[in-house]
C-alpha cells in the first residue's frame, strides 16, 4: 500500500512540473542600452586623412580612409562617439556562458582593419582574413595572450586563433604603420561597440546589479552602476568630456 501511494504522489508531482507555468529565458532577460556622448571641442578631433601612398596596392583604392582613434558622430544630437566598447565589468558572479560557435572575423580590407574595435569571448574562434591584393601581417601586442605575428602575403588567406580573457590590446600591421585595431577578450557575451549612432545594447542579461564600463582608446574608461530587474530595460548614458 505504501509503495502504491508513493508511486501516485510521484506521478502527481511529475504532472505539476510539466503543467506549471514558467518564464522562458527571453522573458526573464534584462537589457541595458544607451549611448556614448561627446561633450567637448569637436574641432580638435577632426579625422585625419591617412596617407597610403607607400604601398601602390593600398593607394589605388578609391576609398579614402580617415583616422580611427577618435570618430565623432557629428550628425547625432547630442554628438556621440564611435568605436566605444561597452561591457559588463562586474555583477555576473561565477556564472558560465556558452561560447559562440560562429567565429569573429577580423578582415584586412582597403589596407584597414575591420572592425577597428571589437570584443570576443574566451575560446571563441577569431578568423583573420586578407581581402587585399597586397602583403599584410597581423601583429598582436597582448600582455596575457601569446604575442602573435602572422603574415598573409596573398589575397584570400585566412588564419584562426583562440584567445584567453584579457583587457583591450592592440593589433598592428608592421607593413602598413597606419593600420591598427583593438581586441578585448571576455568570459561572457555582454558587450557591444558603438557605431554610427553612438549607441549600444547589452541583451539577455540575468536581472541584477552591474558595473558597466565604457572604454575608448583615446578618452579612457568610465563606469556606471546599473540595477536592472527581471524583463526590464534600463537606458543609460556615458559622457566623455576630454577638454575638462
Amino acid at each position: 500500500m505504501n509503495g502504491g501511494k508513493s508511486v501516485s504522489l510521484m506521478l502527481i508531482a511529475a504532472a505539476l512540473v510539466v503543467t506549471a507555468p514558467a518564464l522562458t529565458a527571453a522573458e526573464d532577460a534584462a537589457v541595458i542600452k544607451g549611448k556614448v556622448v561627446f561633450n567637448g571641442d569637436k574641432g580638435k578631433y577632426k579625422r585625419r586623412l591617412l596617407n597610403r601612398s607607400k604601398d601602390p596596392n593600398c593607394a589605388k583604392s578609391v576609398n579614402k580612409i580617415g583616422s580611427e582613434d577618435v570618430v565623432l558622430n557629428t550628425k547625432t544630437d547630442p554628438i556621440t562617439i564611435r568605436n566605444v566598447l561597452v561591457a559588463i565589468k562586474e555583477g555576473l558572479g561565477d556564472r558560465k556562458f556558452p561560447v559562440p560557435t560562429e567565429p569573429v572575423v577580423l578582415d584586412q580590407h582597403g589596407c584597414q582593419y575591420k572592425p577597428h574595435v571589437f570584443g570576443i569571448m574566451e575560446g571563441q574562434e577569431l578568423k583573420i582574413r586578407n581581402s587585399d591584393e597586397t602583403n599584410h601581417n597581423i601583429h598582436f601586442l597582448p600582455k596575457i595572450n601569446i604575442e602573435t605575428n602572422k603574415t598573409q602575403p596573398k589575397k584570400g588567406m585566412e588564419d584562426t586563433v583562440k584567445l584567453v580573457k584579457e583587457g583591450p590590446f592592440k593589433v598592428k600591421c608592421d607593413v602598413h604603420p597606419w593600420m591598427g585595431c583593438y581586441i578585448t577578450v571576455f568570459d561572457h557575451p555582454f558587450f557591444d561597440v558603438t557605431g554610427k549612432k553612438g549607441t549600444f545594447e547589452l541583451k539577455g542579461l540575468p536581472p541584477g546589479k552591474y558595473v558597466v564600463e565604457a572604454w575608448h582608446e583615446t578618452f579612457g574608461t568610465q563606469t556606471l552602476t546599473v540595477d536592472v530587474g527581471t524583463g526590464q530595460t534600463r537606458e543609460v548614458e556615458f559622457t566623455f568630456q576630454p577638454d575638462k
